[in-house]
């Protein structure tokens, strides 16, 4: 049977974490978003010996496990940064570095391959008339894409990109083998006097429910914002 007195302090410690998480959650989905893009229009658009090499290093992201990527960079970082810093003159040591930045490099390299594979299902769903239509009425490629393809891309995006978002925000619970303290990490640190792990657990577990509850509802208040756009031009 769950204890209340240590469900509630787990609970608690898990809340206090929030920001963290969320932090570490947008912030890599904010980076992979922008990169994602930017691979994304070319592998689309197959530009030559660049697309080739990002087809690779998808793949090979893909490969991995996300708890291996996260354990290699933190590896290269606490045996490697000190040369780093020497090499480049920098006036810093690896007890300067906050791990949470080390947590997002590895949040990227592990959620970067599915977040540009959205972005690319999402190019590849607008017809190639629409940069037509564009330059016809004397659009700029760059303005073609931020007028007209972008918004027809991110409506298209939002259900697959939305799974991503909760991918990633799970993802985030993985950053303890890093030594990043985040909402799993400090629901069981708060269980260990007590050996409470099923509260800690089931506490944790609320949280992230929540959370993805949150982030479902907002996608689809943007689902049926767009698609109300779109009934209106027609």
């Amino acid at each position: 049977m769950i204890q209340e007195k240590y469900f509630m302090i787990c609970l608690q410690a898990a809340i206090s974490k929030i920001p963290r998480n969320l932090l570490m959650c947008f912030v890599t989905l904010g980076i992979c978003v922008v990169l994602g893009m930017l691979a994304a229009l070319l592998r689309t658009y197959r530009l030559p010996v660049i697309s080739k090499l990002l087809d690779v290093f998808i793949a090979l992201c893909k490969a991995f496990p996300a708890n291996l990527i996260l354990l290699i960079c933190i590896m290269v970082y606490t045996y490697k940064f000190n040369d780093f810093a020497a090499f480049f003159h920098l006036k810093m040591s690896i007890r300067d570095v906050n791990l949470i930045y080390i947590a997002v490099i590895g949040l990227t390299i592990v959620s970067f391959p599915g977040i540009s594979e959205v972005l690319r299902s999402g190019l590849i769903a607008i017809p190639r008339g629409q940069f037509e239509a564009g330059y016809a009425v004397g659009m700029t490629a760059f303005q073609t894409f931020r007028d007209i393809i972008f918004p027809q891309m991110f409506r298209v995006v939002i259900p697959p990109l939305t799974n991503s978002i909760l991918s990633l925000l799970k993802m985030t619970a993985l950053v303890n083998v890093m030594g990043v303290s985040d909402i799993l990490k400090s629901a069981t640190d708060a269980a260990t006097e007590s050996y409470a792990y099923l509260e800690a657990y089931t506490a944790a577990a609320l949280v992230f429910w929540v959370l993805g509850i949150v982030i479902e509802q907002i996608s689809k208040m943007l689902e049926k914002y767009f698609a109300k756009s779109v009934k209106q031009i027609a």
